[in-house]
């Protein structure tokens, strides 16, 4: 077994790696129950608006790379989804369609 830095054997990064990610998963968890409500109003603010940020951070990147196009397909999208609220697999459908249709022009 070959030796690294610090005297740790090859086999033994593994559990060394699972062990880390356990004590970090813990924590993030056990956080959360000794802070409980202490925040303050603006934190729960922002914590609310955060998966639409991420969400977002995601979604334009990919638009930008497609170009024009992305651009007409997030567009019909939206207006879609504006149009019918609540439901989510149509806007979806139409972007993949208008998408396919333009690269396809």
């Amino acid at each position: 077994m070959r030796e690294l830095r610090f005297g740790v054997l090859m086999r033994e990064i593994p559990l060394i790696t699972i062990l880390g990610m356990a004590a970090v998963t813990y924590a993030t968890r056990a956080s959360g129950l000794l802070f409980g409500r202490r925040f303050p109003r603006w934190f729960d603010e922002v914590l609310e608006d955060l998966p639409g940020a991420i969400l977002m951070s995601l979604i334009a990147p990919a638009i930008i790379v497609a170009g024009v196009k992305g651009v007409f397909a997030a567009i019909a999208t939206l207006v879609v989804a504006l149009a019918l609220k609540g439901n989510i697999v149509v806007p979806i459908l139409t972007g993949i369609l208008v998408i396919t249709v333009l690269r396809h022009l």
